[in-house]
């Protein structure tokens, strides 16, 4: 309506002018030039005169009405484009949102469109934590090459000019920054910023993110700000439904997780139970079964104790939370009847450290060494230890046991049993050594020793 008033006025103001042209190209006529004492071809050359200079009055008015006209037509068809632009961008995130629930991608897009759209020559786009909302927890730029990035260190968390857009969730915009009182300067090796562009990202009263912009050449306008607004009202919308799709997929994870974990425990786990049970009673109710049956089946109840130990650590690892090595330790010798006989000598908290691949190996190792010490050593004192320290983790398992020679002929792995050689495998797996310490009637100590950062083979 303001464009179109503004069209009126400057035909009106033509058509005035065109109509004072001719009012006073008579008026000239009429009163100075038909009244001179002069022949009529002079009276119609001074009358071209006049006509010829309120004709170029005209034109020069006229020509300064349409290029004013075309400014705005271009100025108008330039803010177009920018809309354009940034619905396109936007859109593009969307559809990012909708064919790779990937929220890191989706932030990293909205910002990388917003810097050239409003002529930045930094953008940022911070996430709030969920645990301290007045703290950042991820910050997206665009602009800053890693080189600087990794110049720079540590990623803002709140304080200063950004922690007063999060405070107060209102657009700051400013000429220079640094003349702010809530500006708390840059760090080492942080680029210059001058003008600057803060608002948050509002989607249903909630703040998804806020968006920043700075160093526009000659500053951000009150336009600018207007767009911004646009934009971040877009672009929270975009990131909740990121953040809504990307929730569902968990969701629907988990709950294929969950089902997994119930077939596995009603079903595999409860089987292989059930046949563990039917080879204890043999064993138990048959006395006269020869020695090398008698070993084969005790081997047999060692693999599925073994393979029931595996997929339970399995099971816990679908959960959503990490599996604890000594609830995974206690829950593995209370099943195997070994609760009340093995005692536990955790010295620290660091096994909640430990991936669940790692508890798995783990649990596994201590289950074939507490039964090797039970079944073949004959011991009634075992023992589980844990202790750690900056760069290592220390495992031990010992009893007084029968024990064996230190070259191993005649050790309870021998011939069938090849419980050592598992756990070799397995710690050498984690990047760590085994170490066995045992002579005849003095007993056995196991010791598993591996790096906190794992090495990889």
């Amino acid at each position: 309506m303001v464009r179109m008033a503004k069209g009126w006025r400057d035909r009106i103001a033509a058509t005035l002018m065109a109509m004072a042209g001719v009012a006073l190209t008579v008026f000239v006529y009429t009163h100075f030039i038909s009244t001179l004492d002069v022949r009529h071809g002079y009276k119609l050359f001074y009358l071209g005169i006049v006509l010829v200079f309120f004709t170029g009055v005209f034109s020069f008015v006229v020509f300064g009405l349409l290029e004013r006209q075309q400014t705005q037509l271009e100025r108008a068809n330039e803010e177009l484009q920018r809309r354009r632009d940034i619905l396109q961008g936007l859109w593009d995130a969307t559809e990012m949102a909708a064919e790779k629930p990937d929220v890191e991608g989706v932030l990293q897009r909205i910002v990388d469109v917003a810097r050239p759209l409003f002529g930045a020559e930094y953008a940022a786009l911070a996430v709030l934590s969920d645990e301290d909302p007045s703290k950042i927890s991820r910050f997206i730029t665009s602009g800053i090459s890693d080189a600087m990035r990794e110049k720079i260190g540590n990623l803002p968390t709140g304080r200063g000019l950004l922690g007063e857009v999060i405070r107060t969730k209102q657009v700051i915009r400013l000429e220079d920054m640094s003349k702010h009182a809530a500006s708390s300067g840059f760090p080492a090796h942080h680029p210059p910023m001058t003008s600057f562009l803060g608002l948050p990202l509002l989607y249903q009263g909630a703040v998804v993110g806020h968006l920043y912009l700075t160093n526009k050449p000659g500053g951000f306008t009150e336009q600018d700000q207007a767009m911004a607004q646009l934009f971040s009202r877009q672009a929270a919308v975009v990131i909740s439904n990121a953040r809504l799709y990307q929730d569902r997929e968990a969701w629907a994870t988990v709950e294929e997780r969950e089902r997994i974990g119930r077939e596995l425990h009603d079903g595999v786990l409860q089987t292989l139970y059930g046949l563990t049970l039917s080879l204890e009673f043999i064993l138990d109710s048959h006395e006269s079964l020869a020695a090398d049956l008698r070993r084969e089946l005790n081997r047999i109840t060692e693999t599925l104790s073994l393979t029931m130990t595996d997929i339970r650590i399995y099971i816990q690892s679908l959960g959503a939370s990490p599996v604890d090595f000594l609830v995974a330790v206690k829950d593995m010798l209370h099943r195997t009847g070994n609760g009340g006989e093995v005692g536990l000598e955790f010295h620290d908290h660091e096994y909640r450290s430990l991936d669940a691949e790692a508890v798995h190996d783990l649990v596994l190792t201590v289950q074939e060494a507490v039964s090797n010490s039970k079944r073949h050593g004959h011991a009634d004192q075992i023992t589980v230890g844990w202790e750690s320290t900056d760069w290592e983790y220390h495992l031990w398992i010992e009893d007084n046991g029968q024990g064996f020679p230190a070259d191993g002929a005649d050790a309870p792995d021998a011939g069938h049993h090849f419980g050592l050689a598992n756990m070799q495998r397995r710690i050498e797996r984690m990047g760590g050594t085994m170490d066995v310490s045992s002579e005849p009637g003095s007993g056995t100590m196991i010791q598993f020793r591996w790096p906190r950062t794992p090495l990889m083979h």
